[in-house]
């Protein structure tokens, strides 16, 4: 009888925090900013003294205005889901999260999550990775996100060296990052380099629909580097440029030609390289003034 008692209150009390916690999440969500001129985030100074001693409760606060965030923009339907100033409001969310509390793991993973693939805004990240990265000096994930980001999305493959290096000498670091940094620092191949990032962050995404992301992504790029290495094969056996991917086919080099997971088409370049049309989905998100500057 007595078990049944101490079953029942648990119950009571899980559905007492479940409410409680819907409750904070519709408060988080009316407090989401509606247009340009809301996105006002008091500095953080500000807040660490208005706090006193509940930083920690604080920066869960603000990073639940986060997870509601994201969470809403799901459901969109207009093209891009998120605008520039609604990424602009995220960052400085998740920087004064990261401020309350540095030590802190989850704003500094959907930083690394959503900043650079989806905002464009790899630099913004590693900036708040750094922060975390100071702090959690026994963490060797940070530093890796932060390779990545130089090496994929910023093209700095020193920074990315350096910081793998970091991380191979932290607890828990693969021995091997500090082979990947020396890779990098010579400008190996890059879509090898991209697939052994993506496999290492895949292996500790615990989020189901991250996980499902990354490993579309991998599988894009394992068709691409499948293909680059065929059409190597033809060229060393054939002496020339296969004419198309269809000649790898028909000259029995490879079976077949394997799908693109994003839905595009793949072909060779001019200069012999194996791309996809739906290459977008392999690279970072630009926003026009990001493109126009490239240009």
């Amino acid at each position: 009888m007595r078990s049944k008692l101490l079953v029942l209150v648990f119950l009571l009390l899980a559905a007492f925090v479940h409410i409680l916690s819907l409750g904070k999440a519709v408060d988080a969500r009316n407090q989401l900013p509606q247009d340009d001129s809301d996105t006002f985030v008091l500095p953080s100074p500000i807040l660490k003294i208005a706090a006193l001693e509940f930083q920690g409760l604080a920066s869960d606060v603000f990073f639940l205005k986060t997870m509601v965030f994201i969470g809403g923009t799901q459901q969109r339907k207009e093209m891009p889901r998120v605008k520039e100033w609604e990424w602009n409001w995220l960052v400085k969310v998740l920087d004064t999260a990261t401020d309350l509390d540095p030590y802190f793991f989850d704003p500094y993973y959907y930083a690394n999550a959503y900043l650079p693939w989806d905002a464009g805004k790899a630099a913004e990240a590693n900036r708040i990775l750094e922060k975390g990265s100071r702090y959690r000096d026994w963490d060797w994930m940070l530093p890796f996100y932060i390779g990545f980001n130089d090496f994929f999305f910023l093209g700095n493959d020193i920074d990315a060296s350096a910081h793998l290096m970091e991380a191979s000498r932290r607890p828990g670091g693969d021995p091997m990052l500090a082979s990947l940094a020396a890779r990098l620092a010579a400008r190996g191949n890059r879509t090898e380099t991209a697939l052994y990032f993506l496999e290492e962050i895949a292996k500790r995404t615990e989020d189901r629909g991250m996980k499902k992301h990354y490993e579309t992504r991998m599988r894009a790029l394992r068709s691409l580097l499948f293909l680059d290495n065929s059409v190597s094969r033809f060229k060393k056996t054939f002496g020339r440029m296969p004419a198309s991917l269809d000649e790898l086919v028909n000259r029995n080099i490879i079976d077949q030609i394997p799908p693109d997971p994003y839905g595009g088409t793949y072909y060779i370049t001019q200069d012999g390289k194996v791309r996809t049309t739906a290459s977008s989905e392999l690279e970072p998100y630009l926003s026009p003034e990001q493109k126009q500057i490239r240009q």
